[in-house]
């Protein structure tokens, strides 16, 4: 692909966070960015999303969307349990992939499609979208500078109430919080530090009757006195912020995973407002996926495989945190 043709996107699945994507898409200034089809285990409502969205294709199951030579990219948008089957027709028909948080159910399904990835030499990414939001590029900016100080504590509160929603509580669909919202809690502990954790540690966990959680806190321990303290739920709308503490001061992230306004110890807040778009967005702040794709478009005109802002490595080492979070509360998958 050159570095001036359109990037062409070919969309799997025809739901919430997809529309979200298209809608987002479109708010990038001079774009060339290009929904070209959309599929989804229900024809008909790729069908409408494609007349909603102006997208001239839509295919009735994924395999017509793998085999469409005019798309570039997928954006991988279904349910959590399909992430892997999915990403792995579009890699093995040559196909670059954004794939929504999670890659997949486990850490050994992830290292699958990153090998894959790699052995097809297309472009891969877990859309870890808050590290593509120009307040992280800010952020990382003054933890180099130093701006704070040694930096001793994260701590976060993650909490809408969706315990009731069927990709939070059904385990069957992958549900879990930790799955669904505090993976971006691990994500910000490894942003923050930079290195694993040396204990990882669960503690006031709620399982619903199919034992998930549905409410977790955690402790993330990554030695030298530095830790990440979440309380990620499911059950209550929470201030969803971050606090960032150092030996010289604090940054706090409001809407952390997503964020807009970030403020700091004796300076004025800073912020990044989102522009306006076509149509309303389902989840906060979604406009931001702007961003992520904006990544993709970069990495896949410079030819690279993975995105220096989030690596295949670091998409594995949270799938391994992830892994064992699940391991020591006893959440099972069947996969």
């Amino acid at each position: 692909m050159q570095s001036q043709a359109n990037l062409n996107w070919g969309i799997a699945a025809a739901g919430r966070i997809t529309q979200d994507f298209v809608t987002a898409l479109g708010t990038v200034e001079k774009s060339r960015h290009v929904v070209v089809a959309v599929a989804d285990v229900d024809g008909q409502r790729a069908q409408q999303f494609a007349q909603r969205n102006q997208i001239p294709r839509h295919y009735d199951g994924f395999d017509a969307l793998a085999l469409d030579r005019e798309v570039d990219v997928v954006y991988v948008g279904t349910l959590n349990p399909f992430h892997y089957a999915v990403v792995h027709l579009m890699l093995a028909r040559g196909k670059n992939v954004l794939c929504e948080t999670p890659m997949s159910l486990s850490v050994e399904q992830a290292k699958e499609l990153y090998t894959l990835a790699e052995q097809r030499g297309v472009f891969l990414m877990e859309g870890m979208w808050s590290r593509f939001f120009p307040s992280y590029d800010r952020l990382r900016e003054l933890l180099n500078n130093d701006v704070i100080g040694e930096v001793t504590q994260v701590k976060v509160q993650h909490g809408f109430r969706l315990a009731h929603m069927e990709r939070v509580c059904n385990r069957s669909l992958g549900g879990s919080i930790l799955m669904d919202i505090g993976i971006y809690a691990l994500q910000l502990g490894q942003f923050v530090f930079g290195v694993s954790p040396v204990k990882i540690l669960p503690s006031g966990t709620q399982l619903n009757k199919e034992r998930v959680d549905v409410q977790i806190e955690f402790m993330l321990d990554y030695g030298d006195g530095r830790r990440l303290v979440a309380l990620v739920t499911g059950l209550e709308n929470l201030e969803n912020d971050a606090v960032i503490t150092g030996t010289k001061g604090e940054i706090k992230l409001s809407n952390y995973w997503c964020c807009t306004q970030l403020s700091r110890s004796n300076a004025p807040p800073e912020s990044w407002p989102l522009p306006r778009a076509k149509f309303d967005f389902h989840y906060t702040n979604t406009c931001g996926l702007r961003y992520e794709a904006e990544e993709v478009r970069r990495c896949i005109e410079k030819r690279l495989l993975e995105s220096p802002k989030f690596t295949h490595a670091e998409s594995l080492e949270l799938a391994a945190i992830a892994d064992e979070i699940r391991r020591q509360i006893g959440v099972v998958y069947d996969v």
